[in-house]
């Protein structure tokens, strides 16, 4: 059986992420487990040991039983989408750093995709700390799907889009991309932005689509354009793709400052889902 998991802080973004993990579920006939982390505060170091072991008694308490409320909803959430069938367990984990946890449950429960919201990010936010979900798709070794909070799923995958650069391992990415249609039956457009104006990504996009021929519904477009990010969208919109597909690389923190990972502008800025496989793990 395959598994989903599916962190979550209960968030109106997050139930709306919850729908696809459903979905997924149940097109897949996997099992979603459900991760709530939560961080116990820092206590200054005048109190007294007594006093601070009554005062994370209360708050573990607090955080449980806040938990357990807000689990029904996500319940009533799978029968209102006729989804209830699906099997769902739910875990909650103190952590102190919520992606280290995330990975870590991951690897534990032999997930083979996480399904996370995004709600984005910002201005200095966005470079140097970035969004919980970003740091996910960054490092997870198995596919990442980030949903933006205006994202609606009618539970069709009509259309998924690819970026490309003509790698190697992209290729890995596209054939895997190419299993998922046997649970939804999309078109594959492969999508290359030439901000350079020149026929040479024309040539490479020819030579890059032989390793699939004969494969049916597949569309490989060279769009023309100085602003990447405008002109995918743009295209995005005007196809009304489902999901962008894209591979992403881990990066140093000087790489991060100086070539900004264009997987997480996107997982930031996109009206569209994510799903990020991660180049180092390609085999």
């Amino acid at each position: 059986m395959k598994k989903i998991l599916f962190p979550t802080d209960f968030s109106e973004a997050a139930n709306k992420a919850f729908i696809y993990a459903l979905k997924l579920a149940d097109k897949m006939d996997a099992r979603i487990t459900t991760l709530h982390v939560f961080k116990k505060p820092t206590i200054s170091a005048h109190y007294m040991p007594s006093t601070l072991e009554k005062f994370f008694e209360t708050f573990d308490w607090y955080e449980f039983e806040s938990y357990k409320r807000s689990l029904p909803p996500l319940r009533e959430m799978a029968e209102a989408n006729n989804l209830g069938h699906v099997e769902t367990v739910h875990v909650m984990r103190e952590g102190e750093k919520l992606v280290d946890t995330i990975l870590e449950v991951a690897e534990e429960d032999e997930a083979d995709v996480i399904v996370m919201s995004t709600t984005g990010a910002g201005g200095f936010k966005e470079i140097f700390l970035g969004s919980n979900a970003g740091e996910v798709l960054e490092h997870a070794p198995i596919p990442v799907l980030t949903v933006p909070r205006q994202a609606e799923f009618d539970g069709l995958i009509n259309k998924v889009a690819f970026t490309t650069t003509y790698k190697e391992e992209e290729k890995q990415v596209l054939k895997k991309l190419l299993k998922w249609r046997k649970w939804f039956d999309f078109e594959l457009h492969c999508i290359n932005v030439d901000t350079a104006h020149i026929e040479f990504h024309n040539k490479r996009m020819d030579q890059f689509k032989e390793a699939f021929e004969g494969e049916e519904k597949m569309h490989f477009v060279v769009l023309d354009g100085t602003d990447m990010f405008k002109v995918l969208t743009k295209y995005l919109d005007e196809e009304h793709i489902d999901i962008l597909a894209m591979t992403t690389h881990k990066r140093n923190f000087i790489q991060e400052l100086f070539e900004y990972s264009r997987t997480k502008f996107l997982s930031y800025h996109s009206k569209v889902p994510i799903l990020s496989f991660l180049a180092d793990t390609l085999k």
